[in-house]
């Protein structure tokens, strides 16, 4: 995991692997007859020469071939560049720890006996040591054997336990020897007790929780908090993680409480950053290519105002059409209809019919004028004589009918006269606009900054009132604030009558009231000017068309408030997740497998001893495998042999001095030993014998033949 050190942010490596060399085949290992050690790991292959320190051969312990190819196109381990890759068919020889598919592992053994070079025909002459499963069935014991002899002739075979070698090379193993071995594979957690020197296999016990399976939690736990970024929260990725940042909490509960203080948070999150692709910044562009885009903008700006402006129109003249259809009820002589109208409009009398269209009249022809960009037209009805013959005449000189129709008459004529004044208020108004504008396009050609500051100004006045109003709205909104407490008082001496009389003024103090409150100061109401928020638009485009620098501001106050940050979007804050995938080892139920943890297991094991043998086991707790590179696994361990063992009883967990390596390290240690010579298996004893006959030693498992059938 690389780090981008100025920021303190991580990146993935998404490393590639690299194909193995073919290695040369000298003489003196080809005539020597040195033993070649192999750790067939479930995760990763180790082989090499026991005359070498270090493994030839490392590579993932997979296959992979193209759907649709022949089998002949098979690759092998670093062979395969992204095991992500779909077209991809990948096989392990492993189900779990142990080896059921003889066919691939057959395509393993043809790739390591390759590139070490191996040219001898038909045969390998060369003693091999290699790793199995523990307690590994005499039947798949039977098939490995019969691959390895009858396949590749090899003169002899010596098979070990990982968790036991790994032992054998940071100890010396003797008949006295006591200890309890914790091996984390990546399938699987074992528990071996070693008891005088050989493994207890009555003993032993399995836990279905390796690195695999904390690998794919991570991976979930990620593709859930993140949904977005699925696909780029890889297998591979989230192997990284789990390698690189996560630890093993000594008290996982505590720890888990302290991920909730927010200090704790920021100071020990973990932020990785994912790939993506940046937009060109105003930095990387040329002078005119700023200004293009500023054009662009402004543009795009008008565009949208005028669309947005015709949007409104349009929804204000369908109302009006609705509205006015209304009022020509009352030219129809239908009263009736008239009311029903009314009252499903929820207007309460003609006359506020009359001021709503009134209203509507002049903002349309505001609109209209704004958008079209001329002088409001003189409405005909004004040159047309108007017939009102009967208002002036009393009541008491008409009939029934004649009232009536005086009656339409006078509303009527309070609809023209109402809509003659808005027009007259309207153009009154866009003539005071024009000169406005007239005086600050010739100041922007005499004093262009002053103009600018002028501009600026006006803009923070109107952003200071449509603030002040949209805070009076949010308190007129709360139960408790002093402007919606005053508000209810004026109500109550509403209610009173304007009596001069001190009552209790108890309003407001039940839900009751609250919801009358309500109803008076309806939550949709909004006070801010129509005329106000164009206004605003407005002086923001003609900023945004002078002024480059109001630009920037707008970009620094999005990036300020947080809005769209395209970096943050991609990246990954590692958490409580750096302490919830390791303690899978220890509480595998919180994926819902049903199996004890590390600690309880040990606990189980432990008691399956006498007292005595119990202490020698808890003195030498052994950790080895991938997992154990958890920091703090030690001290975890440490703590829950605290909580199980007797007061005071002593005990002492180590840790391999390589935990991934020292499996191998040990089978090669055993392979240059004596007792190579008295645990080899030879062809001679395989063919007497049978595949699944197993020599002991101190690394193996124990060897129970298979009860001959009766028949």
């Amino acid at each position: 995991m690389e780090e981008i050190k100025s920021h303190g942010i991580f990146s993935f490596k998404d490393e590639k692997t690299q194909p193995d060399p073919v290695f040369e085949y000298p003489s003196n290992i080809a005539n020597s007859g040195i033993p070649l050690v192999i750790d067939n790991g479930v995760y990763k292959c180790r082989a090499g020469w026991a005359s070498l320190e270090q493994p030839q051969l490392v590579f993932k312990n997979i296959t992979a071939k193209q759907k649709g190819k022949k089998e002949l196109d098979v690759q092998v381990g670093n062979e395969i560049n992204n095991v992500e890759v779909v077209k991809w068919i990948l096989r392990t020889q492993f189900d779990r720890n142990l080896v059921t598919l003889y066919d691939v592992q057959e395509q393993i053994y043809d790739y390591i006996f390759a590139h070490l070079g191996i040219n001898t025909e038909g045969c390998v002459n060369h003693p091999i040591v290699m790793t199995e499963a523990l307690c590994n069935p005499g039947y798949c014991r039977q098939q490995m054997s019969e691959l390895l002899f009858e396949c590749y002739h090899v003169p002899s075979v010596v098979y070990g336990v990982d968790g036991l070698f790994s032992l054998y090379n940071n100890q010396k193993i003797t008949d006295l020897t006591h200890s309890l071995i914790v091996g984390c594979g990546y399938q699987n957690t074992s528990l071996i007790p070693v008891v005088n020197g050989r493994v207890s296999s009555a003993n032993c016990r399995r836990i279905n929780m390796g690195g695999a399976q904390l690998d794919a939690f991570m991976q979930r736990l990620l593709q859930l908090k993140y949904p977005g970024h699925m696909a780029a929260i890889t297998l591979s990725r989230a192997e990284e993680l789990v390698r690189d940042h996560c630890y093993m909490a000594e008290d996982y509960i505590s720890e888990l409480e302290a991920w909730t203080d927010n200090d704790y948070y920021e100071n020990n999150v973990t932020k990785i950053q994912l790939p993506y692709n940046a937009a060109v910044t105003g930095s990387q562009l040329t002078a005119e290519q700023l200004k293009e885009r500023r054009e662009q903008q402004i543009r795009r700006l008008k565009e949208s105002n005028a669309k947005r402006r015709l949007e409104k129109l349009q929804m204000e003249e369908e109302k009006l059409r609705e509205l006015i259809s209304v009022q020509e009820l009352l030219d129809d002589e239908d009263e009736e209809a008239f009311n029903r109208a009314l009252s499903s409009l929820r207007y309460d009398t003609a006359e506020s019919l009359q001021v709503e269209i009134t209203k509507l009249t002049m903002s349309i022809q505001r609109m209209k004028a704004k958008i079209k960009g001329i002088d409001l037209p003189v409405d005909e009805e004004a040159k047309k004589p108007a017939v009102y013959d009967l208002i002036d005449i009393p009541d008491d000189q008409l009939t029934p009918d004649q009232m009536s129709i005086k009656k339409r008459q006078r509303m009527l004529k309070n609809a023209r006269e109402g809509r003659l004044r808005a027009q007259a208020v309207q153009r009154e108004r866009q003539q005071k606009e024009m000169e406005e504008e007239k005086k600050l396009e010739q100041r922007r050609i005499k004093d262009f900054n002053g103009w600018l500051q002028l501009i600026r100004d006006k803009r923070k006045k109107l952003l200071d009132i449509r603030n002040a109003k949209k805070q009076r709205k949010a308190d007129l909104a709360k139960r408790r604030t002093y402007a919606s407490q005053q508000r209810m008082r004026k109500i109550t001496q509403l209610v009173s009558g304007g009596s001069k009389k001190k009552k209790e003024d108890t309003f407001g103090q039940n839900d009751a009231d609250w919801e009358v409150y309500k109803e008076i100061h309806p939550e949709n109401a909004d006070s801010d000017s129509e005329a106000e928020e164009d206004k605003l638009e407005e002086l923001e485009t003609l900023l945004k068309e002078h002024d480059p620098e109001f630009q920037k501001e707008m970009d620094q106050t999005m990036g300020q408030t947080g809005e769209f940050d395209i970096a943050e979007y991609y990246r990954l804050h590692l958490a409580v997740e750096k302490i919830r995938v390791p303690e899978l080892l220890f509480q595998p139920s919180m994926i819902g497998i049903e199996q004890a943890g590390i600690a309880e297991t040990m606990d189980f094991v432990l008691k399956k001893f006498d007292a005595e043998t119990q202490n020698k086991l808890a003195q030498n707790v052994f950790i080895t495998g991938g997992n154990a590179m958890f920091s703090h696994f030690k001290q975890r361990l440490e703590h829950e042999l605290l909580a199980m063992r007797p007061f005071q009883s002593p005990f002492n967990v180590s840790i391999a001095k390589n935990p991934i390596l020292d499996a191998w390290y040990g089978a090669r240690k055993f392979s240059l030993s004596p007792l190579l010579t008295t645990s080899s298996i030879t062809r001679a004893e395989y063919e007497e014998k049978g595949g699944e006959y197993l020599k002991e030693h101190c690394a193996s498992n124990r060897y129970f033949p298979t009860p001959a059938s009766n028949k």
